[in-house]
């Protein structure tokens, strides 16, 4: 398989990867970021390669206009998919910061300096 082809494929199927996101976060996000790594890997590996053979290796190529947007539109989900666990771990912080609070409702209130026990009587 040619590697322009190559490149074509693994792209493709990473631009569906990311278009089709889990709605079940806790048990599918693992296997999906893990997905999204390998292809970005082996992606990666791809554009090494055709780097290796020329300097340019997709100028003049055919499928040249349709692999710049299909990556812009990698990029663009990629970004949305950092945002979205960005806010899943924010939203973990405040929840977790909440139920601190719940269990000990008066640790804000605790001032132990200046405070000073003398043993002697």
């Amino acid at each position: 398989m040619d590697l322009v082809q190559q490149l074509l494929l693994l792209s493709e199927k990473l631009y569906q990867t990311l278009e089709f996101v889990e709605e079940d976060k806790d048990e599918k996000r693992d296997e999906q970021i893990a997905l999204i790594n390998k292809l970005l890997d082996a992606r990666g590996q791809t554009i090494e390669k055709l780097q290796a053979v020329s300097e340019h290796p997709l100028r003049g190529h055919e499928q040249e206009v349709y692999l710049r947007d299909l990556n812009h539109g990698i990029i663009e989900r990629l970004h949305n998919y950092k945002g979205r666990i960005r806010e899943d771990m924010q939203q973990l912080q405040v929840s977790m910061k909440s139920e601190t609070r719940y269990v000990n409702p008066y640790s804000h209130l605790q001032n132990l300096d200046g405070t000073y026990f003398d043993k002697r009587e």
